[in-house]
């Protein structure tokens, strides 16, 4: 199901999130979706949004990662392009903020592409400081 995933991403959405254009081939390959797939549960936690119907299939993904040794984690988040913009990036990132709620985060953060004006609009939209530096826009939640 992740490989069918990604392959209903476009390379702007792949830009946006990996900060550089990456070959299907690559998102694709069996280390890397070893390495995403199965997860240390003490470290990170992957939501996955789902329909059934007509067969499963992955809307999206979020990600949280514990940053060594903090309370402090950074998300990141992916959403099929034909479901953008129907509101499953909000619920996603309203979900990774109640699970580091739960395990008594102080912060969440991530970096953003200065281009990716939806997920700037999404942080700001759900209480995220957000800051220019260095080329990158960075959201921070603290709690």
């Amino acid at each position: 199901l992740v490989v069918q995933f990604h392959q209903t991403l476009s390379e702007e959405s792949v830009y946006l999130r990996y900060f550089h254009l990456m070959k299907l081939q690559a998102r694709i390959a069996h280390d890397r979706l070893t390495r995403i797939c199965f997860i240390d549960y003490d470290r990170e936690i992957a939501l996955v949004a789902e329909t059934q119907s007509p067969e499963p299939t992955i809307l999206g993904i979020g990600r949280l990662s514990r940053l060594s040794g903090t309370r402090e984690a950074e998300f990141g988040m992916l959403v099929s392009d034909r479901v953008q913009g129907r509101g499953l990036g909000t619920q996603i990132l309203r979900q990774l903020l109640e699970v580091a709620r739960q395990e008594q985060l102080t912060r969440v953060s991530a970096q953003i592409l200065p281009d990716n004006r939806a997920m700037q609009h999404l942080c700001a939209k759900l209480g995220f400081q957000l800051e220019r530096k260095m080329g990158e826009v960075h959201a921070r939640y603290d709690f």
